[in-house]
């Protein structure tokens, strides 16, 4: 099996079963992280759609880091994961070190989400019988559909570092060769009409699920050490747990 790399975002996709709090006041945007399309994009909007309020502009920020970066700068929420089933100790890392450098202050909402992968290929391919050759997704994607690869012979992967939304833009616009299909949220459909869902549920783990937050933050003076952004995290994961119940 080949495997070539592009670039960077990204992480996670989602069905239904969710738990939330009321949002008290209205929020006019939220920073949320990873890209449109994003399985994180998926999930705001299940919390959104649950509580049954207008939903904020999203500004799409990236890693956590940087998300958590735009939302203190302008006094607003973030929006990033936190846990995922799938990881080695649940933590999100990419969280944990975001906040060495940021304190939660508030967590206003949550919502946990099973993950699911889906295959979108383009209506071009589909329509034309292409026989798919070619994967394209995030690195941590690519690794969590093993028992789907194993159908196909000689399957290539390109790693897309940028994000399973970047994949699937490239696919829509045709930036890959044909026979090329993207791994990331069904709702990609949407956001790029050239794409159809072929395949749905398509992860190793049908039980792969991550826990959202919407939160204030505060800047910290100095960076904690990783022991105690570990410690600070898990204090946040439970306040976020009582918010689901």
């Amino acid at each position: 099996m080949k495997t070539r790399s592009i670039s960077y975002v990204g992480i996670i996709t989602l069905t239904s079963c969710l738990s939330f709090s009321v949002i008290a006041e209205t929020t006019s945007q939220v920073y949320v992280q990873a890209s449109e399309g994003s399985f994180n994009n998926a999930a705001i909007n299940q919390l959104y759609t649950k509580i049954n309020q207008q939903r904020p502009n999203y500004v799409f920020s990236g890693t956590p880091l940087q998300t958590f970066t735009a939302a203190e700068t302008h006094s607003a929420f973030a929006f990033t994961a936190l846990e995922n089933s799938t990881i080695k100790g649940n933590l999100v890392q990419a969280t944990l070190k975001a906040i060495q450098e940021y304190k939660v202050t508030e967590v206003k909402a949550a919502i946990r989400t099973p993950i699911e992968m889906c295959l979108l290929r383009s209506k071009t391919d589909v329509s034309a019988k292409q026989v798919l050759i070619q994967i394209a997704s995030h690195p941590a994607a690519l690794k969590q559909i093993d028992k789907w690869k194993s159908q196909y012979n000689a399957l290539e992967e390109l790693s897309i570092p940028k994000g399973t939304a970047e994949a699937a833009r490239m696919v829509a616009t045709g930036e890959l060769p044909s026979g090329t299909g993207a791994i990331g949220a069904c709702m990609l459909e949407d956001l790029y009409p050239q794409l159809v869902v072929t395949e749905k549920s398509i992860q190793d783990n049908k039980d792969n699920r991550t826990l959202f937050a919407l939160m204030k933050l505060t800047i910290r003076d100095l960076p904690i050490s990783e022991k105690r952004a570990n410690k600070e995290l898990r204090e946040v994961i439970l306040k976020s747990e009582k918010l689901e119940n």
